[in-house]
């Protein structure tokens, strides 16, 4: 069996999948993205990443390959036993996918921050030294009107920090004294709120990095995750 995953760790998305596949206990190979071509030959039908690629069949977008993967490989559960119990799991990773990252893309996105954004995506890419202004401006360009278009990203960036702040704390709320959300063992909340942490703590933010510093127990909660989730399978490999 072949196990593919398409997409740049530096999406939360990708990185939701590949904590995913490591968790399942699957060898995988990552392919990273070398070309703004590339998302259409991996994916015609959206054009974006995550892509999960098993002996040939694709599927895409991250919440259709967890249930994928739990459907195909049940061991160890995504999702807690409990109806109860899994339905605030999931509705964990709705918001988590669907909400907090529009607060990740507009402190990204936002004045201070978007040079340093541009720079991190570009830089990841292989391309030639002369070809690299031309796709950050273009990239600048499409992803800044997604974010405002969304909303988050009109706000002065104080008001955006102001409420991340809010939900960091509501997040330790709902995490309250368990290991993980709900549960003793990681599921998708776990996975999806670890991959928007992960992006939030990856330079272009600091911040939201500073936020998530001043609350230890979230910073705590976030390296537990790494680690039950970097005990299986084999490590990412750039194709």
């Amino acid at each position: 069996m072949q196990v593919q995953i398409f997409g740049s760790r530096l999406s939360p998305f990708v990185e939701k999948v590949v904590r995913a596949v490591a968790l399942k206990g699957l060898a995988y190979k990552l392919v990273d993205v070398k070309s703004p071509l590339d998302f259409k030959r991996w994916n015609p039908q959206t054009g974006k990443m995550p892509v999960l690629d098993i002996d040939g069949e694709r599927t895409y977008d991250s919440t259709l390959i967890l249930r994928l993967l739990d459907a195909r490989f049940p061991k160890p559960p995504l999702v807690d036993a409990d109806p109860g119990v899994a339905a605030r799991q999931r509705f964990i990773e709705d918001w988590s996918d669907e909400a907090l990252y529009w607060y990740g893309m507009a402190l990204r996105w936002a004045a201070v921050n978007a040079d340093a954004t541009v720079a991190q995506v570009v830089e990841s890419l292989p391309l030639p030294s002369f070809v690299r202004p031309f796709v950050g401006m273009i990239f600048r360009r499409q992803v800044t009107a997604q974010a405002h278009a969304q909303g988050l990203a009109r706000l002065p960036i104080d008001v955006v920090l102001a409420e991340l702040e809010r939900r960091f704390d509501e997040l330790l709320v709902w995490l309250a004294d368990r290991p993980f959300f709900f549960a003793d063992r990681p599921s998708v909340a776990d996975l999806a709120i670890f991959g928007q942490l992960q992006m939030l703590q990856s330079g272009p933010t600091p911040q939201a990095a500073a936020l998530i510093r001043s609350r230890p127990t979230l910073g705590t909660y976030s390296a537990r995750v790494d680690t039950a989730t970097r005990s299986g399978g084999s490590p990412a490999v750039a194709a």
